[in-house]
């Protein structure tokens, strides 16, 4: 995007003046130095400056998908890694852990702060500099910019780190370290974040144009509001954190004293997020987003020359199947597709792409060892090393909108290890081919009869990975065979061995040649979109006790994905409201970074993160039997919990270089 390539360029140009280099939030303001004047000369000037205040947002890195929000139950990355995820996973995450995958504090903290210093600055300047060419109309929107980026990086460290320092105005480069604010009461962040949020959306336009896509809208202040008192009104911060004496030792919150997290339930704060949520939504609608839907992605496809995908057992040509299969490339291109491919439900993305390829980190993450065979013989594909769990696989709806184990009409459990397509046999194994279809008789039952979204973001064995990745033509699933894209001990690095890998991110129209060419879409890092906010409105509903409107809001997002509406009727003490609301989420935003937070603001990932809970299929095996490898198996990793895994350290080198420098700030709890 325009706006992506003008933020990178200015902010390398402003970093490198300021000379950054500490990773200590106490120099992270830009020294006052004469050439800064240059920065607002005129309105090109101030744009520039104002640009690379967007540095961070969404976390810019290209390796961001390999960041602890990624240590959750939806997945596993290989064991060899041992990256930030993996240690976030493992319960081992320590204030002195450093990765090359993510640095210090996978790009919160640092980069948070940073920013602020930049916003703060450009908010110094503004009114002082008088730049050629800009309007007092033009000053309060950029201001009202700031006011979004000061409150968006605020959260970002709130959500991760819990109770953070408030940076609210440019610092005296000469502050003494007795000086420095301490951590905030989380209550008391929220309340100057939302205000932030206010006093921008008061401001802003609710769209932009395609060439600044990117810059804050009123809409995204509202969206974000949403979610910022959503996580407030949430369990952990809504009198049920687990270490109560946490408290600030040399500094205190106007009206807090030294209490860092609310001790007491308010059923006010469910109250004020469904009041942010109608609000959000409602501004949304009011701006012309909608849900993604099955005309848009056809007329993507249309231009792609996409076929449909296969799906198991809807081979046969009926209008039923040709509804559903397009139903599913509709979810697989939700992510890939952007504004311009008249994608509605994007309110807030960033396009992440590492190369000139635009291949996108996530997209070699993700994609099979093997894509195809280049005409010199040589295989080339991804990492593999986004592997489902098979709590994912099990949390996926039936096609009828059900748990897999909670569907009458659905196979029995004890089936759904066998093969769908009864009384086939297994391709031979000798075969290096990806494009041999006769692997789908090794498709299983539980892969069988499932949802849209399933198919969407969901690879299995014997499964159709994408309709023309492989030099035009499908990549067909052999996850048995060491020859195509089964265990082998020579790439042991790359794979996970689940029995699944993901296709969340995938341009449904990539394509790689057997000539050395590649092309496809990098995907647009969903950071905030509709079916969030229909969901974020169900849950405060649910949690408010009105069964009516938190079902209404579910089902606007069940229609999408082709179910029949849910009724009070389904709602049973096998199935409550609360599981809904929360399988649903899980299901939609499946992935997108949400799954991290909100097991930790339910207070149940000590349950759902615990040891010997995340299985897959016996994957790690050198060319196994169709028995061997449908067998569920405790994924050998060292997953556990700890309560303090519900906070992120704060990171230094030397363990204490943070702490040290600022006397006001405590840790986390546990570390």
């Amino acid at each position: 995007m325009k706006l992506t390539s003008k933020i990178t360029r200015t902010a390398q140009v402003l970093i490198a003046s300021c000379c950054l280099a500490s990773c200590n939030y106490l120099d992270v303001i830009p020294p006052a130095q004469a050439d800064f004047k240059d920065t607002m000369k005129d309105q090109e000037a101030t744009l520039s400056f104002l640009y690379s205040c967007y540095i961070n947002v969404p976390r810019s890195t290209p390796f961001q998908y390999h960041s602890f929000e990624l240590s959750a139950d939806e997945s596993a990355a290989p064991y060899e890694y041992s990256n930030y995820q993996q240690q976030m996973a493992w319960g081992t995450i320590s204030p002195t852990f450093y990765s090359s995958w993510g640095g210090d504090d996978q790009n919160i903290w640092t980069p948070s702060y940073n920013s602020l210093g930049y916003v703060h600055h450009f908010l110094s300047l503004i009114d002082d500099l008088q730049p050629i060419g800009v309007t007092a109309e033009d000053k309060a929107e950029y201001k009202a910019e700031c006011y979004f980026l000061e409150a968006y990086y605020h959260f970002r460290v709130l959500q991760a780190f819990g109770p953070c320092p408030l940076i609210t105005e440019k610092v005296d480069p000469g502050i003494t370290n007795d000086e420095i604010p301490g951590r905030s009461h989380f209550d008391y962040c929220v309340d100057y974040i939302v205000g932030k949020l206010d006093d921008a959306a008061r401001v802003l336009p609710a769209t932009r144009p395609t060439n600044y896509l990117g810059r804050a809208t009123s809409t995204m202040a509202k969206g974000l509001k949403a979610r910022v008192l959503l996580y407030a009104a949430s369990p952990l911060w809504n009198g049920s954190f687990p270490r109560q004496d946490w408290k600030n030792k040399n500094y205190e919150t106007p009206g807090y004293g030294n209490e860092l997290v609310s001790s007491t339930y308010s059923r006010d704060k469910w109250t004020r997020a469904l009041t942010a949520c109608q609000e959000a939504l409602t501004a949304a609608k009011e701006a012309g987003y909608e849900l993604f839907d099955i005309d848009a992605a056809n007329r993507k496809a249309d231009r792609d020359n996409l076929s449909l995908p296969f799906i198991p057992g809807r081979e046969e040509d009926t209008e039923e199947n040709r509804l559903f299969k397009e139903r599913v490339r509709m979810f697989q291109y939700l992510i890939s597709a952007n504004e311009g491919d008249n994608n509605k439900e994007l309110i807030w993305g960033q396009r992440i792409a590492i190369d000139g390829n635009n291949s996108g980190e996530s997209t070699e993450w993700r994609l099979p060892n093997k894509v195809v065979k280049r005409s010199n013989g040589i295989f080339v594909g991804g990492w593999a090393g986004d592997a489902p769990t098979l709590y994912s696989v099990q949390h996926f709806y039936t096609e009828n909108g059900k748990l897999p184990a909670k569907d009458p009409e659905f196979f029995s459990e004890d089936e759904w290890y066998t093969r769908f397509y009864e009384g086939t046999q297994s391709p031979a194994l000798a075969t290096d081919r990806l494009d041999g279809e006769d692997v789908k008789n090794d498709i299983i039952k539980l892969n069988a009869k499932r949802e849209a979204r399933f198919y969407a973001w969901i690879a299995f064995d014997g499964g159709q990975y994408s309709p023309k990745i492989n030099n035009g033509g499908p990549l067909w699933l052999n996850l048995k065979n060491t020859n195509t894209n089964g265990f082998n001990t020579g790439n042991a690095r790359n794979c996970v061995g689940t029995g699944y890998l993901t296709k969340k991110f995938i341009d449904p129209n990539i394509y790689y040649g057997s000539d050395g060419t590649r092309t496809h879409t990098a995907i647009r890092r969903p950071f905030l979109r509709m079916a969030e906010l229909y969901l974020n409105l169900a849950e405060c509903y649910a949690a408010l006790d009105n069964t009516g409107e938190a079902l209404s809001n579910l089902n606007e997002i069940r229609r999408r994905a082709g179910f029949d509406d849910l009724t009070e009727s389904d709602i049973t003490s096998d199935m409550t409201l609360t599981d809904w609301v929360r399988n649903e989420r899980f299901v939609e935003l499946f992935e997108e970074g949400h799954r991290y937070y909100d097991l930790r603001r339910w207070v149940i990932a000590p349950e759902m993160l615990k040891a010997g809970t995340r299985y897959g299929l016996d994957g790690h095996r050198v060319n196994p039997s169709f028995e061997e490898f449908n067998k569920p198996k405790l994924i050998n990793q060292p997953f556990k919990w700890d309560d303090r895994l519900y906070l992120l350290p704060v990171w230094s080198r030397s363990g204490m270089d943070e702490l040290y420098s600022n006397p006001q700030l405590v840790q986390a709890p546990g570390y």
